[in-house]
């Protein structure tokens, strides 16, 4: 006992510098976590990464917007008469004037537009002018042209050798036909990625196929391990959309890094790549964290010591509370509580005497009802057996034609009669048992025996006593359910109220599924049926030990085997005691209109107490 004492003194010890340690801990781990969570997520998440993901996002914003706008402007210029005039003229028509037209033509719109390419191609695809300040060849370009040739806008990024264009192609149509196409296209590369560069404090480089088309990238050797870095992710086939920030080691410093695919370009290796430093955050960072674990530690130090202190304090009166409870729990009333304090825990430990006084008094009386409520149950039940015998002993006078011929009417009252005994006599045996169980534990009779047979009898005794119930009950006994050291005739009768309340609360037509397993240490029996079930206020009582009244006109009181969800009696109640002094446990789940599930957990070999009890 004293050992016992010791070990929650030491817990109560324990959980005193827990607590008194705890928040100036939590405190400085908060600090802590706080300035790592912000400098990180400066350096990483919040800050850098969504900053690289932002500015990924405006990039593309911008290119869509410069894409719609030259798709407008090539739509504008292809409708105009005086443009669409001159291509739609044939070959035979064209001369050195027409061509110089036509350059002059096209080179008035394209000072409207200010566009990097502004190119004119005929309806074979020939080109007929290219006034822009770049120009396309004939193999990066041959496709877009023949698709906008078919009657299709384009609008894409065009890859031509080390550079990328962004063109728009619109057909042009004269007299409901395509006379030709207009391109108009602008470039990607070092003037774009300045531009981003100044808007995003960004570096920005942009790849063709392993080649650098533009960058701001001004060191050699931090470029060198960019380009080897976009090598790799090439060689490791990962693809350019499932890309993330990642960290890239340059010369110079390290870098987070987010490659994305250039939007509406062929192929994979079309690329911008955005990159912010990650050097200084990760230094302060750094310096930060070692502070705060210093400022942690001595507080965590500083807490222990207090807590140690106080709980010293406090424990020595508080254990004394715990030996009066343990004796308290043990019967013993009179156990003598020595606090001294006259702070709260002295008060505390007066208040704990006066209840302590209080309770002795009111277990008393709660023994004494419990005795009395069963010598009550035990006289009733006694007293019932009498008129049951005289009641029973003139309706076999009557039902045999003793006292005279019967009438077909009066045999159907003999038989309501004949059954309302049958369940006043087992109401009679219930009680008795019953009030054995408030009295004492049950006295069991412990044998090895074989739980398949025990089943198989509970439910010849359950369906006899319903025989006019058309419920179908299935057995499923594994093989490994063997066998037990039980009580037979109080298993049996356990099992037979299972079955019977199952076969009672289920309609005609329904079913009583029994079914059992076992192991080396225990076997479970389960009694499911899919009658009327309970809700959970129903549920919760289920096992209690008191007699529940039906309501009137329920046919349960009258004795009738007809389906009846009815009240349950003193069944349960006894087969719970019987399951408890085996040593095991029974539980129960239902589903109002569903069915009801009840569990049954025993023992494979009986406990020393049980034995003892036996």
């Amino acid at each position: 006992m004293r050992s016992g004492f010791l070990s929650l003194r030491s817990g109560l010890r324990s959980k005193i510098l827990l607590l008194t340690a705890l928040p100036p801990t939590v405190l400085a781990a908060a600090v802590l976590l706080t300035v790592h969570r912000n400098v990180s997520s400066h350096v990483d998440s919040t800050s850098i990464h969504e900053n690289l993901e932002h500015s990924a996002t405006v990039f593309e914003s911008m290119l869509a917007v410069r894409l719609r706008a030259l798709a407008g402007g090539a739509e504008v210029i292809a409708r105009d008469p005086r443009f669409f005039s001159l291509v739609m003229l044939g070959p035979a028509q064209r001369d050195p004037h027409f061509v110089a037209t036509l350059k002059g033509t096209a080179n008035d719109f394209n000072h409207i537009t200010q566009t990097d390419l502004f190119e004119v191609f005929d309806r074979r695809g020939q080109l007929l002018a290219s006034v822009g300040a770049r120009h396309t060849e004939r193999p990066a370009r041959a496709n877009l042209v023949r698709e906008a040739l078919e009657g299709k806008t384009i609008t894409r990024v065009m890859a031509q050798g080390a550079d990328h264009f962004q063109v728009a192609l619109v057909p042009v149509r004269a007299d409901r036909r395509i006379v030709g196409a207009l391109m108009l296209g602008a470039t990607i590369g070092a003037p774009l990625a300045r531009e981003l560069q100044a808007q995003m404090r960004s570096e920005v480089t942009f790849f063709s196929n392993g080649r650098v088309s533009g960058s701001t990238l001004t060191n050699r050797q931090d470029l060198g391990a960019l380009k080897s870095w976009v090598a790799a992710r090439a060689a490791s086939g990962q693809s350019p959309e499932d890309s993330k920030v990642e960290r890239v080691e340059a010369a110079t410093q390290t870098y987070l890094t987010l490659a994305r695919p250039l939007p509406k370009a062929a192929g994979d290796g079309q690329l911008y790549v955005i990159q912010r430093s990650y050097d200084p955050e990760s230094a302060f960072l750094r310096l930060m964290q070692t502070d705060m674990f210093l400022i942690g530690g001595l507080a965590v130090v500083v807490a222990l010591v207090a807590g140690w202190l106080f709980s010293r304090q406090i424990t020595r009166p508080v254990m004394e509370l715990v030996r009066g409870a343990r004796a308290m729990e043990n019967g013993d009333f009179d156990a003598r509580i020595a606090v001294a304090n006259r702070d709260e825990l002295g008060y505390l430990a007066e208040r704990f005497q006066v209840m302590r006084e209080r309770e002795r008094t009111y277990v008393e009386s709660l023994e004494e009802a419990a005795r009395v409520k069963s010598e009550f149950i035990s006289v009733a039940s006694h007293e019932l057996r009498t008129p049951i015998s005289v009641i029973q002993g003139y309706r076999d006078l009557l039902a045999d034609g003793s006292l005279g011929e019967i009438s077909r009417h009066q045999q159907q009252a003999l038989l309501a009669i004949r059954d309302c005994l049958t369940q006043l006599t087992r109401v009679a045996e219930n009680a008795t048992q019953v009030a054995q169980i408030e009295g004492e534990r049950l006295r069991l009779q412990l044998v090895d025996s074989d739980l398949a047979q025990l089943v198989d009898q509970a439910i010849a005794v359950a369906r006899a006593e319903a025989p006019t119930r058309k419920v179908t009950v299935v057995r499923e006994l594994s093989p490994s359910l063997g066998r037990a050291d039980v009580d037979e005739a109080r298993i049996k009768e356990m099992l037979s109220h299972l079955v019977g309340n199952g076969i009672r609360f289920s309609a005609d037509g329904g079913e009583v599924r029994v079914t059992g397993t076992g192991d080396a240490r225990g076997v479970v029996l389960q009694v499911r049926d899919n009658g009327v079930g309970f809700d959970a206020a129903r549920l919760a009582s289920l096992f209690d030990r008191s007699l529940i009244v039906r309501e009137p006109g329920d046919p349960a009181s009258a004795g009738s085997d007809e389906f009846r969800p009815g009240g349950l009696g003193f069944g349960l109640a006894i087969a719970r005691a019987v399951v408890e002094a085996h040593g095991g446990t029974i539980d129960a789940a239902s589903e109002p209109g569903v069915g009801t599930l009840l569990t049954v957990r025993l023992p494979r070999k009986a406990s020393e107490e049980n034995r003892e009890a036996a």
